[in-house]
């Protein structure tokens, strides 16, 4: 197979899931507030990279993985969806230390401080997504919602670093430890309890059960990912976090021989999701926020899958995508 014959709805075609594919009825005005905050708000990015953004449309995404939020709801979401994208796309060149100083600062902005009136979109968002956090749900969530997002940046982004840096992919099994965390995807999973209104107690969210299902769905939202943004990496020629990428060095396989295990492992991952939930029934009064949880990420799965087949943002030849610019790493963003 040729880079250009690659095509991700051969193997992940819209509906593939066994959830509903649905999308939210504020999808417009989702939209109009985005490309405002783009156009007003993220000015310490170029004028190419913002019009990139606009046209990902990643409102979209918002508004097909939580159908089900009020408008008022969908404001801190959406707003985090452009700001967890963009940081982590504008990162590329940054150092260790850069990286520890944007984790630690936004971080201590969620927690309580403000941020400068000289600092960029990144922190007078995450300030009102912190905001907007704490007046629509309760005290354990939002502290919920800052720990996963501390740790996806952590041990994510930053663990990436090295390995990006020497243009060299880890071994397999380190890999899918990493990548687990870098797909940045365990802050917007629990967006579900804000749709179904059913927050889970500590004792039951840190269940060994419940957290292995997270990261079962985690990693199937990571290894959908890296099917659906090959053809941008391809583009790259420097990336090595993507599982085919991985694998067709681990193993010397073909790009069809990479691209066809990708998929299966996928599917595995998906059925150890699915089989824990259908074999441990054990929540006791807790189990309907248990289901209602797994099914808000199986409609956040399937909806997520549905915004890659149709946004740009990972274009044959990376031409959709808001490439990192020196410039704004190394003056801006910090």
């Amino acid at each position: 197979m040729k880079p250009e014959e690659y095509h991700s709805k051969d193997y992940l075609p819209r509906g593939y899931y066994p959830w509903p594919d649905l999308i939210s009825p504020h999808a417009e005005q989702m939209g109009k507030d985005m490309e405002g905050w783009i156009d007003n708000d993220y000015t310490f990015l170029t004028e190419k990279q913002r019009e990139k953004y606009k046209k990902m449309r990643l409102h979209m995404c918002t508004a097909r993985m939580w159908p089900d939020l009020t408008y008022e709801q969908s404001i801190p979401c959406n707003r985090f969806m452009l700001q967890y994208v963009a940081l982590d796309d504008q990162v590329e060149h940054s150092s260790p230390k850069e990286m520890e100083k944007m984790r630690n600062r936004c971080t201590a902005i969620l927690r309580g401080e403000q941020p400068k009136p000289e600092e960029n979109a990144l922190y007078q968002h995450i300030a009102l997504i912190r905001d907007e956090f704490r007046a629509l749900m309760p005290a354990i969530w939002v502290e919920r919602f800052i720990h996963y997002f501390y740790q996806s940046f952590r041990y994510g982004i930053e663990l990436e670093y090295p390995y990006k840096k020497a243009e060299r992919p880890p071994s397999l099994h380190l890999f899918k430890t990493i990548r687990e965390y870098s797909v940045l995807m365990r802050p917007y999973l629990i967006f579900g309890e804000i749709e179904s209104g059913l927050v889970l107690p500590e004792h039951i969210f840190e269940h060994i059960v419940f957290q292995k299902m997270i990261s079962h769905m985690t990693l199937t939202v990571a290894w959908q990912n890296d099917i659906h943004s090959l053809p941008k990496e391809m583009a790259k020629g420097t990336e090595v976090f993507n599982l085919v990428f991985v694998l067709q060095q681990q193993y010397n396989l073909s790009l069809a021989e990479a691209c066809s295990e990708t998929f299966r492992i996928h599917n595995e991952e998906m059925a150890g999701f699915m089989t824990l939930h259908s074999e441990y029934r054990e929540f006791g009064e807790y189990q309907e926020h248990v289901d209602k949880f797994v099914y808000y990420a199986g409609v956040g799965l399937q909806g997520v899958n549905t915004f890659y087949l149709e946004t740009e943002r990972y274009l044959h030849g990376g031409a959709g995508f808001a490439w990192p610019e020196k410039i704004v790493n190394e003056k801006d963003l910090l």
